[in-house]
């Protein structure tokens, strides 16, 4: 067994599987959503499977709400993180 099989072994019992694919999309944002998006928001963290991002105006905080579903399905197919259910803009 290679360390690299036991190192995700016990990164998965301990939880930490979660945490380090969720750490992916909130590093992979700019790439996710795109470059005029990614200009005026800041994906802060994810937290509980809700990831927060911080948006520049109220404008463009109401835009993005009305795109989330199209960002969440582009989080799955871009990183393939199934357990981010919702994004907080604020």
């Amino acid at each position: 067994m290679s360390i690299g099989t036991v190192l995700e072994a016990f990164l998965k019992r301990m939880g930490y599987d979660i945490a380090i694919r969720e750490w992916e999309v909130v590093r992979s944002w700019p790439s996710i959503v795109g470059e005029r998006i990614a200009r005026v928001t800041v994906c802060e963290k994810s937290e509980k499977g809700i990831l927060c991002v911080r948006v520049q105006s109220a404008a463009w905080r109401q835009e993005l709400t009305y795109m989330k579903e199209t960002i969440m399905a582009s989080i799955l197919r871009e990183t393939g993180c199934e357990t981010i259910k919702d994004i907080l803009f604020y």
